[in-house]
């Protein structure tokens, strides 16, 4: 199994480090063979030989531009040229552009894997629950999008499809996963099972030990396309009351696009922590899914609180219990 932590190229997160080999002996001390990478254009790169796997750009809100809903765009952004900066353009051709150069990168530096969330949900519906769209239909047009970047191409890497708690994979339907695999012609394909979002499909966990109860509970149901689990993103969220809290009290959203987006980003993060996973049985749960690919996805602020998240979640999987 290769492990690695999660990581981009943001100064702040490099700033944690002296050099390069300060973070290759950072990873070696919490047995990691080195980093999840999400790139962020324009600034210094991570050593190619230290990335194990690449995160593809997450676009949450993309089934608009993707099926060429200029009304529904307009009501979300308020204006083209914000769609424009969003996206980097006002096309369909615009995500498949930027995925492109992603997956091209990904194969130039010899990345084992890559990493590509399938949901959508719009700045209201995060608060609301109420969706424009079904599981169904993000599912078919996601794998639309991935059979338009992968076919006729020599790329080598896993195509590793992430579950969100939106529309689109989340495994609450098994035959949701099912029709995924099946609609994608990519024959290295495959799941990363994110762990955190998946306990944010049940509002009514208390604690750990209830959250490895129901992972297993979803695997349960989900058994025939398990083999298909190839990596997860290790971590925990359990925010149910927050969640439940907070639909009955739904902030007045901001008129500009990019101040909703700031109040659409800080609740997220309130509902979806990336916090240690301890519960017990968490091993066992890791033996049960045998993942070729394990990153310990955790947000943290600073070097001090990632060693302690680290230290907490790799005990967790050491503990035979």
């Amino acid at each position: 199994m290769i492990t690695t932590i999660n990581m981009t190229n943001n100064q702040d997160e490099l700033e944690r480090f002296r050099d390069m080999e300060d973070l290759r002996q950072f990873c070696t001390q919490y047995g990691c063979d080195g980093i999840e990478y999400m790139r962020i254009p324009g600034e210094a790169d991570i050593p190619k030989d230290m990335i194990q796997g690449v995160h593809l750009s997450s676009f949450q809100n993309w089934m608009d531009l993707w099926l060429g809903n200029k009304k529904r765009l307009l009501e979300e952004f308020g204006s083209m040229e914000i769609v424009e900066q969003f996206y980097g353009g006002t096309s369909p051709g615009s995500l498949i552009e930027k995925f492109t150069k992603e997956l091209d990168y990904a194969q130039e530096i010899g990345a084992k894997y890559v990493v590509f969330h399938v949901c959508e949900v719009k700045i209201k519906e995060a608060f609301t629950y109420k969706f424009d769209y079904s599981d169904q239909q993000v599912i078919i047009e996601a794998a639309r999008i991935i059979n338009h970047l992968l076919d006729g191409k020599k790329y080598t890497f896993d195509f590793l499809m992430e579950n969100l708690w939106w529309p689109g994979l989340n495994f609450l339907d098994p035959a949701m996963p099912r029709l995924l695999l099946d609609s994608v012609n990519y024959k290295n394909k495959g799941f990363m099972l994110d762990t955190g979002h998946l306990l944010n499909t049940n509002l009514n966990l208390k604690n750990q030990d209830e959250a490895v109860a129901y992972i297993n509970e979803i695997l349960d149901r989900n058994e025939g396309i398990s083999t298909y689990i190839k990596g997860i993103h290790l971590h925990q969220s359990i925010t149910g009351e927050f969640v439940k809290s907070s639909r009955n009290h739904i902030p007045k959203l901001k008129e500009d696009y990019w101040e909703r987006w700031c109040q659409i980003f800080e609740y997220i993060f309130q509902v979806d922590r990336h916090q240690p996973f301890t519960g017990k049985g968490l091993s066992r749960l890791i033996e049960r899914i045998s993942p070729q690919y394990l990153t310990h996805e955790l947000i943290t602020r600073n070097r001090q609180e990632q060693e302690a998240f680290l230290r907490l979640q790799t005990d967790a999987l050491r503990d035979s219990h």
